[in-house]
């Protein structure tokens, strides 16, 4: 599905986190550090043939962006965990020199929340320059509530959590340099810097009941935490002969997470006691090097191999005071992770009507995971996978064609979900990593019929080791851990039908998705599956040249997936744009006007019975400006990632 970008109702929006939310089949999560294609997980990030990490998008301008095209079944020139593509495509404009966007986004949610960026590019015969520079200041809003019982422990907890108004800070920024050396060869270098502050309290009502003890307590946490992202790259390009190209590339990206908090509790509306105090230090360092060959036979057929390897180190430092007790707990827990990784891809055309890519990738993966004080780690694995992919299309006439895709592919946990970092919610329960994550596999069959730009496909998948974020209990432990953890086998089905159309000063985007989900494991409750939709719509009207207005949204039923059973969803959005002196872009945009954007679950596994819902802060008024100097001849900017795990470092 490709979507055109150039429309005023997309290209006034600032912001590409805020572009991606109203695009079809995406949804970005309520603190805009993800996104997730429906039916798929976290996409992959291209610009042309260069992938790019999610900070790296932000740090684009939207003026800059022609269309983004949502793949579903990448290649295998992709990496293993490409279930998805998002593929973004910039724009050429037509003068040599300097180009500067100067944008402002005022957000009325909970809280008010400000948005600035800045992004120039300088382009002079072979040199090609750009930076970037985005300041917001934001007040951040979270809640979530939960009640859970263990009947075999004879516990009862019912909490809310409310995170008050808090200041975060956001410094997005970078820049890069594009030489090129003749018509094919070129280097690049690309930094990217995302720095972020936040100072907020968290307050915990929960009324607790173990055996027949009964408490009422308010927590109160006072929260210091910093995130610091830092990211370099080079590229070098270079034409061997007119049938073999050479790609090679170093990158290098460091995470650094403090997390101070200071614990008070009061029970039973007594008085407030200082519980703990907590330092928390997270640190990872990775070091990824890449070589690709492509080469071009006579028939137009195309062999790709490259290689790709990384390496990466982490160390979480946490030591928490125990006033009460008078006690001190320190844990120094280090992981690494290295990644050997090959593949080849033939692509071509076997007849006029018949194309295919089909390719094979392999991965060698170990992973070793200790703390300072123990002898024996708690982690030491390692795992050699193979992944192919195949894609052949048919095509049946000038409008119509046919295409079968099959792919394997993994999922690995974010560096810092498999950490000893822990985040305290009330005295008896903590949300926390899990050391003994492990990846999740992937297989796919699908297939996908095209009618001129309507689509209807049909999709099979299998997962093991599926990972979900559910409550804990161990009969040994004092209290319940909520965190990331691995379950049996998921297998689903999706059926997808997609109509866009276009009439007059209407154009309108459709698509509809009907799935059925079946989780499993043998810990837990499994309640009969049922289908469910999810439907997008936009529709914009182009009331005058320089004025557009938008209607759209989407919508989910409710959803019984064997094991988790979830609510159903009607977000509603509207906009309207407009031009003035054809350089000046303002913007009205009005999101999750039904405040639909809560997301309820309920599950039972492992002893634990759970009924919770998260509150997204979602209801929003946004009044954006965007203002242009200058053009650009032809951006040939070329920069790409090589690391392909940068998505995991969070």
């Amino acid at each position: 599905m490709k979507i055109d970008v150039t429309n005023p109702a997309f290209s006034s929006i600032p912001d590409p986190m805020e572009l991606l939310s109203r695009l079809p089949n995406l949804q970005v999560s309520p603190d805009r550090e993800s996104v997730t294609v429906i039916g798929k997980g976290a996409p992959l990030i291209y610009i042309g043939n260069q992938r790019i990490s999610l900070e790296e998008l932000n740090s684009l301008s939207v003026d800059d962006i022609s269309s983004i095209e949502i793949i579903r079944n990448p290649s295998a020139k992709y990496e293993a965990d490409g279930r998805a593509v998002l593929l973004i495509t910039r724009k050429i404009s037509d003068t040599e020199g300097v180009k500067l966007n100067l944008s402002e986004t005022l957000s009325f949610k909970q809280n008010f929340n400000n948005y600035n960026s800045l992004n120039g590019s300088f382009k002079k015969k072979k040199l090609t320059l750009k930076a970037n520079f985005a300041y917001n200041v934001l007040q951040t809003w979270e809640s979530h509530q939960f009640e859970f019982g263990i009947s075999e422990a004879n516990i009862l907890s019912d909490y809310l959590v409310l995170i008050d108004p808090g200041d975060r800070i956001q410094i997005n920024t970078g820049g890069g340099l594009f030489y090129q050396l003749n018509d094919d060869d070129y280097f690049s270098v690309n930094a990217t810097i995302r720095l972020q502050t936040d100072d907020f309290i968290i307050d915990t009502d929960t009324f607790l009941r173990q055996g027949l003890q009964t408490d009422n307590i308010v927590t109160k946490t006072d929260n210091d935490n910093t995130k610091d992202f830092v990211s370099g790259n080079f590229n070098y390009n270079k034409k061997l002969n007119s049938k073999m190209n050479l790609f090679a590339g170093i990158q290098y990206s460091s995470f650094t997470q403090r997390l101070n908090t200071d614990i008070s509790n009061n029970f039973n509306e007594t008085e407030f006691i200082r519980s703990q105090e907590r330092q928390q230090k997270y640190r990872i360092d990775v070091l990824a090097y890449r070589l690709d060959v492509e080469k071009t036979f006579k028939n137009d057929m195309k062999l790709e191999m490259g290689t790709n390897i990384s390496g990466a180190r982490a160390n979480a430092l946490s030591n928490i005071q125990f006033f009460e007790s008078d006690t001190n707990t320190n844990i120094d827990y280090d992981y690494s992770e290295k990644t050997y990784a090959g593949y080849a891809q033939l692509s071509g055309s076997l007849t006029k009507k018949v194309n295919f890519n089909a390719g094979l990738r392999i991965e060698n993966n170990q992973v070793k995971g200790e703390v300072e004080t123990d002898v024996i780690p708690l982690v030491n694995r390692e795992n050699t996978n193979l992944f192919p992919k195949a894609m052949f299309n048919f095509k049946i006439d000038s409008t119509k064609s046919l295409t079968f895709n099959y792919s394997r592919s993994i999922e690995r946990p974010n560096y810092s979900r498999a950490s000893s970092i822990s985040v305290f919610i009330n005295p008896f329960l903590e949300a926390a990593g899990n050391v003994n994550l492990r990846p999740t596999f992937t297989e796919e069959i699908s297939v996908n019929f095209q009618i001129e730009n309507s689509s209807l496909s049909l999709n099979y998948l299998r997962r093991k080791t599926p990972m979900f974020f559910t409550i804990g209990f161990e009969d040994n432990a004092n209290n319940a851990v909520l965190s990331l953890r691995n379950l049996e086998k998921e297998s689903g089905i999706d059926i997808v039908l997609t109509v866009p159309f276009t009439k007059g000063i209407w154009t309108s985007t459709n698509t509809t998705t009907l799935s059925n989900r079946q989780i499993e494991d043998i810990t837990a409750t499994t309640t009969p599956t049922k289908p469910y939709l999810y439907f997008y719509t936009d529709h914009q009207f182009k009331l005058r040249k320089d004025i557009t207005i938008s209607l759209g949204g989407w919508a989910l039923t409710k959803r019984s997936e064997g094991i988790f059973e979830r609510n159903a969803m009607v977000v509603l959005n509207a906009a309207i744009t407009k031009t003035f002196f054809e350089k000046l872009h303002c913007s009205l945009r009005f999101n999750d006007i039904t405040r639909a954007m809560n997301f309820e679950e309920s599950y039972a596994i492992n002893g634990v019975n759970a009924n919770g819902i998260y509150f997204a802060d979602g209801r929003e008024i946004a009044f954006s400006m965007k203002y242009s100097f200058g053009k650009i001849k032809t951006p040939t900017y070329k920069n790409k990632d090589i690391d392909e795990n940068l998505s995991r470092i969070k």
